[in-house]
């Protein structure tokens, strides 16, 4: 970790003279935290995208329901017990 005594700038930010001596103490091992108060907004965010998520599903199976048409459920991707599973399975799951 460098330890800067003398740092010298210009106007646009580049070091024209710097004086540094390097430590190795147990200071130099440690990382950067962040606690809640750093972290909050992009927590809120989340949060407030996965609430509209939720309310946008709700919405969309009240309107196919008020239409009288029925939600279309996903496929069933599994592969039967009786199939041996090969690398071609593995790498390639979505082909059939």
């Amino acid at each position: 970790m460098k330890i800067f005594t003398k740092m010298i700038l210009d106007n646009n930010n580049n070091v024209i003279e710097e004086d540094y001596y390097n430590y190795f103490g147990p200071i130099s091992y440690c990382g950067i935290h962040y606690n809640f108060k750093s972290t909050r907004g992009a927590k809120a965010m989340a949060k407030k995208a996965k609430r509209e998520k939720k309310l946008a599903d709700k919405r969309t199976k009240k309107q196919a329901k008020a239409e009288g048409k029925s939600i279309k459920k996903e496929e069933d991707k599994t592969i039967p017990i009786d199939h041996t599973i090969t690398l071609e399975d593995l790498t390639q799951p979505d082909k059939k």
